[in-house]
């Protein structure tokens, strides 16, 4: 790990379903977040929070992608989330002082702010905008979670980059006209890396979706053309959320 540089509070390129893109509209609340704590870097596959370990610190992600996994009852490993630049992650522990719930893991270079649980509690106790930016927060990881704990290793590459997709597409996908863009720019290295696979096979999987109709992909965009067969792909079926 080393020291990174951070973000003004004003950045307008968070993407959309993200904490930081959340407080577009209390740029104060984002500043004050974004004040606190130390400027941190992590390269691709290193472990930003590892599952277990008792410690209490939030990372206020920069920039970058990284994937949340933790281990299923049967020993496997579940990818639970994806979170990047804008999101906060570690904030469990920081709450209830528990061992961490999950792994995090860097999909490529990322910067984040390492922020210690007093100064992130005192931030919230005192910043009601950003206290309920988290909150919300919260609550859509929970819906999240209780909608989809799935084993993910051992489904086909096919299948695992279908469901990153549909991952991407709910937590921070953009209506357009043509479908749902997904924010993130993630290269297909960064994909690869998020679903444990080679790039060439990703490649092939984004190929074959695309010649569906599917996806649409670009330069480092992707949009999704038809939702309800990205998660045929999947093989997710959709449930009512509480």
């Amino acid at each position: 790990m080393a020291e990174g540089h951070t973000e003004g509070a004003g950045s307008d390129r968070w993407a959309n379903g993200t904490l930081l893109a959340d407080l577009r509209r209390s740029p104060a609340a984002a500043k004050a977040l974004l004040s606190l704590g130390t400027a941190r870097s992590y390269d691709a596959g290193e472990h930003l929070l590892i599952e277990g370990l008792r410690e209490t610190f939030v990372l206020l992600l920069l920039s970058g992608v990284t994937k949340v996994t933790a281990t299923s009852e049967d020993g496997d490993t579940a990818l639970l989330a994806i979170r990047l630049g804008g999101d906060l992650v570690g904030e469990f522990a920081a709450f209830d002082n528990r061992p961490r719930s999950a792994t995090v893991t860097a999909a490529g270079p990322v910067s984040a702010r390492r922020v210690g649980q007093r100064d992130f509690l005192g931030c919230l106790d005192s910043c009601p905008a950003a206290a309920l930016a988290v909150s919300r927060m919260l609550v859509r990881k929970n819906r999240w979670s209780v909608r989809r704990r799935g084993d993910f290793s051992g489904s086909p590459v096919a299948t695992r980059v279908a469901r990153v997709l549909v991952d991407l597409m709910e937590d921070y996908g953009e209506p357009r006209r043509a479908g749902v863009l997904i924010g993130p720019r993630l290269t297909q290295a960064e994909l690869a890396g998020l679903v444990g696979a080679k790039e060439r096979r990703v490649h092939h999987v984004l190929g074959e979706l695309a010649d569906r109709g599917v996806i649409q992909v670009g330069y480092g965009r992707t949009t999704v053309l038809s939702p309800e067969r990205l998660r045929q792909a999947a093989r997710l079926t959709e449930e009512s959320e509480a």
